[in-house]
């Protein structure tokens, strides 16, 4: 299996084992609360021809008032705080991750060659920093063109006027991302290079799970995927879903709101909302 893959959908998956209707979108009500909000399941890039969107997904967007994703994606400054955040200023370079020189000059020719990046910069990049790298490198790989889920509802949020919020800040989800064991990073980079290790298929079945808005089928899959790579699906999943629910308690008593979070948060979000006393129903 191929845990990179899962970081396209959010970084692996629940632990969450309850079986769950297939739907991306989740209407969300509440006795306290006086108009419903929405929990949607995002993709992080997909290819164009794959991207979907619905009229019952319009509908509850334009129900809303608010959009909240993981991150401010409307932040102006966003990206160039990632920029600083993804390079390493300790003065360590990708070659000092390797003891095997054959084994770095694989990465690096894949790097230059596959990923079309340039060798100087990504070697002063952190593990992560190249695993996301790597992560979108292969995902747009058999795609023309692609979109992101969460840069798409941005525009519509836009185009409505409506207040886009985070879940979590860029700095937070570093931390998380950076807990992901360099070692298993660097292998996995290396098996790819070499040609050891194939996405193809692992990423069509989780294509093919998303579009039919299976989230059982996703779920287990991410999971196998998070497990085998090295993932703590605690830490990467279950721990910040616990950390978002009082935040989107409180904006939904604000507001009606729609929530774009990763596919494999969902389920988990999902129980959670539930012991809250919230109703969750899906919406197909």
């Amino acid at each position: 299996m191929f845990s990179l893959i899962g970081l396209i959908f959010c970084f692996g998956a629940s632990a969450q084992k309850s079986k769950t209707a297939n739907s991306l979108l989740w209407k969300i009500t509440k006795k306290d609360n006086k108009e419903a909000s929405y929990l949607f399941g995002t993709i992080h890039v997909i290819c164009s021809q794959d991207y979907f969107w619905t009229s019952k997904m319009q509908q509850a967007m334009d129900a809303t008032s608010q959009l909240c994703l993981e991150m401010n994606m409307s932040d102006p400054n966003l990206m160039s705080n990632a920029g600083m955040m993804l390079f390493d200023l300790s003065g360590t370079t990708l070659r000092d991750y390797f003891s095997n020189e054959a084994d770095y000059q694989a990465v690096a020719h894949f790097i230059e060659d596959s990923l079309g990046q340039n060798l100087e910069i990504a070697s002063r990049m952190k593990p992560v920093a190249l695993y996301l790298m790597y992560t979108m490198g292969l995902a747009q790989g058999p795609c023309q063109e692609t979109v992101s889920y969460e840069m798409k509802l941005v525009e519509k949020a836009a185009e409505q006027k409506d207040e886009v919020k985070g879940l979590e800040t860029l700095a937070e989800q570093m931390e998380v991302l950076e807990s992901i064991p360099t070692d298993s990073i660097i292998q996995q980079m290396i098996r790819i290079a070499k040609g050891e290790e194939e996405n193809t298929d692992e990423l069509k079945e989780l294509m093919s799970a998303y579009k039919k808005q299976d989230l059982n089928t996703l779920n287990k899959l991410m999971s196998d995927m998070g497990s085998e790579g090295g993932m703590d699906g605690k830490k990467l999943i279950d721990d910040r879903n616990k950390k978002w629910i009082p935040a989107m308690q409180k904006m939904m008593q604000e507001k009606p709101t729609f929530f774009g979070v990763g596919a494999g948060h969902v389920p988990g979000l999902l129980t959670l909302l539930k012991a809250e006393g919230y109703t969750v129903q899906p919406v197909q």
